[in-house]
């Protein structure tokens, strides 16, 4: 919030300089580079307000917490800057055909250099705290500054160039600024729709979950890990670990719970576990996993395949195998079930399709 508030007061009073020159200029570039500055005022206010309401602790409507709505404070900033893209674009365009008597100095250089300096400052300072805070409104602010001082590169050319030639390029400059925003809004909209929607979780985090999980004592492997993103500080889900079946329940309740402890401690991630118990040593249970090895050899779809339980009482083989999203559940099960029925005739088949909700 101290950070947001003082990218306020920064971009005001460049906003306000700005409008003072290009009202004294008649420079619709600088007017539209000084309505991107106040824009990045309100998108700042909004940060805050957003922060606040997403730091409000969890209460029996929203027991997961407020944190999505940085997310909504990131999608309204991003309608803004949008909007004032289009607004300045209009109006660019418009003095095309209407062109005014540009008046520029040596001063108005000096101003717009300086502002280019600090807009590489304000960026870097507002990305690096985004990072640190994992704040998605702060990163959208960051980058918008960093736009900023393209923009007013764009602005400081198209006035050296009329200073030295008296040949305008203002309202073209204002155009390519208006463009600049448009960008900077829909990059901002996109990313932050893409979060509300749900997106594929990758990287540092689901590797170190992992990790822990398979380090942890008796855990065989894990698969079918789920977040669901309560916020960019938050997440639950869910795993499957395959266990070895001469363990107890009671053995491996305090490892899994030791386990969830350490992943909730390192990530923020409440996760809860599912489980198969395996006998990797029984003889049918290592042919099933070569067939279904060789499976995975020949189709490129084929993530990986688990939770092989063979139920002698039903005589039923269970098996979950993992997917992309690119061939159909149908034609998965049916391969898989024709080639263990050909080697194990006297059971039933029962197959569950997992999706790779997220990657490693």
């Amino acid at each position: 919030m101290k950070i947001s508030m003082m990218g306020i007061i920064i971009n005001l009073l460049l906003g306000g300089l700005k409008v003072i020159l290009g009202l004294l200029s008649g420079s619709v570039a600088l007017i539209s580079d000084a309505l991107n500055n106040i824009t990045d005022s309100s998108s700042a206010l909004i940060t805050i307000i957003g922060t606040k309401l997403a730091g409000k602790a969890p209460d029996r409507r929203h027991p997961f917490g407020h944190g999505r709505t940085e997310y909504l404070t990131s999608l309204l900033i991003g309608g803004i800057v949008f909007l004032a893209g289009f607004e300045s674009l209009t109006e660019s365009v418009r003095s095309i055909f209407d062109p005014k008597e540009i008046n520029t100095g040596v001063g108005t250089v000096v101003i717009i250099s300086a502002t280019i300096v600090v807009k590489i400052i304000l960026s870097t300072y507002l990305e690096n705290f985004g990072k640190r805070y994992n704040s998605t409104a702060l990163k959208a602010s960051g980058e918008d500054a960093k736009n900023d001082a393209v923009v007013s590169v764009v602005t400081l050319v198209s006035t050296i160039i009329y200073m030295l030639t008296e040949i305008s390029f203002d309202s073209l400059a204002g155009i390519i600024i208006s463009i600049c925003i448009l960008k900077t809004g829909y990059e901002v909209l996109s990313d932050t729709v893409k979060k509300i929607l749900g997106e594929r979780v990758d990287g540092d985090i689901v590797k170190g979950i992992k990790s822990i999980v398979r380090e942890s004592e008796g855990v065989i492997n894990c698969f079918d890990l789920i977040l669901n993103d309560y916020g960019p500080d938050f997440y639950t889900g869910s795993i499957s670990v395959e266990l070895d079946n001469s363990k107890s329940i009671g053995e491996m309740y305090p490892i899994l719970h030791e386990a969830q402890d350490k992943i909730y401690q390192e990530f923020n991630v409440f996760l809860v576990f599912g489980f198969y118990a395996v006998n990797v040593n029984d003889e049918k249970y290592i042919r099933i996993k070569k067939i279904l090895k060789e499976y995975k050899e020949r189709e490129n779809h084929i993530v990986n395949y688990h939770g092989i339980v063979i139920d002698e009482k039903s005589m039923t083989i269970y098996c979950d195998i993992t997917k992309d999203f690119d061939i159909m559940p149908e034609t998965v099960i049916e391969n898989v079930s024709e080639y263990l029925g050909k080697e194990f005739p006297e059971y039933k088949i029962h197959v569950n399709i997992d999706m790779e909700f997220t990657g490693e």
